[in-house]
């Protein structure tokens, strides 16, 4: 996937503004936390960790002059605890410390089936400081280091006043999603699907025919 459609289906999944989301894009490729390369035929395909960095970045600011900022505070976010989800038959560990960066890029890549059962969710929480993933009704927190200032600010260990979230939901994050697991299964781009007029085809080939055979297991949700 080249960058134009990258930003368009940000832009369309999160109902931002499209010349918004290409001031997040530009930002953070001028910080090298984005693809970069040459244009048009030759320009690189955008990968699930840029999608990732893109997504952390609007849900920790509004204002673009401020996603490079946000986004290295927040991607580096690191988890409270250590947890395991039980996703059919398999187990997804989190451990106490794990980058939220690292963690969520893990999460998108999963086959689109898993994704869309897991009901994966991200908020973060401005003046808290804080992110939450959600997995499974699970919350899984991950907390940004602070400041000395940040520290001194704190009341009582805890941030007072009204919460700021700002986040996305598991439709949205696994639309995204989903464009990259169908590149990487088919082994055909993004655009040269929409070309040929054939993402249903794709989709059908890679989605609907692991729900007839029944390759995906049900998540259970459990934590320990």
């Amino acid at each position: 996937m080249k960058h134009k459609a990258f930003t368009n289906i940000i832009a369309h999944s999160c109902r931002v503004p499209g010349k918004t989301v290409v001031l997040f894009a530009r930002n953070l490729k001028e910080a090298g936390l984005l693809t970069t390369g040459a244009r048009g035929v030759n320009a690189p395909e955008m990968t699930v960790l840029d999608l990732t960095r893109m997504v952390i970045a609007l849900c920790a600011t509004d204002r673009p002059s401020d996603a490079v900022e946000m986004s290295n505070r927040y991607r580096v976010a690191r988890s409270n605890e250590a947890a395991t989800i039980t996703v059919g038959d398999r187990k997804i560990a989190i451990p106490a410390g794990e980058e939220l960066e690292d963690f969520l890029s893990a999460m998108l890549g999963l086959p689109h089936l898993v994704l869309t059962d897991l009901g994966l969710g991200l908020f973060i929480h401005w003046n808290r400081l804080s992110a939450e993933v959600w997995i499974c009704e699970a919350k899984i927190t991950f907390k940004v280091e602070l400041t000395k200032e940040e520290t001194e600010n704190q009341r009582y260990g805890t941030f007072a006043g009204i919460t700021t979230t700002r986040g996305l939901a598991s439709q949205e994050l696994t639309e995204m999603a989903v464009p990259f697991y169908l590149e990487k299964e088919d082994g055909t781009t993004w655009e040269e699907m929409i070309a040929s007029g054939t993402v249903s085809k794709v989709a059908a080939r890679h989605i609907f025919r692991a729900i007839a055979q029944d390759t995906v297991e049900p998540v259970t949700g459990e934590r320990s």
